[in-house]
């Protein structure tokens, strides 16, 4: 069906492929930014189904913003820079904690390797499953599952 009418169609960049994927390679950089990030602040993260779900995050985030995707190829090669220069734990502390990271616009490549990238991926991390570290009983994310007397996933106002 070459003749599809498309003109009417919602889309963010018109003049692109609407199926930009990430490569292999930036991806897994991603993932292990990601799993660095689980380890470096001890969250509780499942072991299954969140490669996935980080996946599907950053697609997600390139369809909404096409920057994204530059901001992910940046990421990984901020990552190699730091690693080949400082080691591969120095490389992830530097990310994370380093203040010239969190100066505002983001305008070097580490600034935004930490504010559109890293801090995200905490985002993401808390959200699949980090709440639990911070001793919410039910945490399933941001909903945290049922209201249940007894098993309530936060501190109520009685335990204050």
């Amino acid at each position: 069906m070459d003749n599809v009418i498309t003109y009417d169609v919602e889309t963010s960049y018109p003049y692109l492929d609407d199926d930009l994927q990430i490569d292999q390679r930036t991806f897994e950089a991603m993932w292990r930014l990601f799993c660095q990030i689980k380890d470096y602040w001890q969250l509780s993260v499942p072991e299954t189904g969140v490669k996935s779900q980080l996946l599907v995050f950053m697609q997600n985030r390139i369809k909404i913003d096409l920057n994204y995707y530059a901001d992910y190829k940046n990421a990984a090669k901020v990552i190699r820079e730091l690693t080949y220069q400082l080691g591969e734990q120095a490389a992830y502390e530097k990310l994370f904690t380093d203040p010239s990271a969190n100066l505002q616009p983001p305008t070097t490549h580490l600034a935004r390797a930490r504010q559109r990238v890293s801090n995200e991926f905490i985002t993401l991390a808390l959200a699949v499953g980090g709440f639990k570290t911070f001793g919410a009983k039910n945490a399933l994310g941001f909903i945290s599952g049922g209201n249940i007397k007894g098993q309530t996933p936060y501190r109520t106002i009685e335990e204050a």
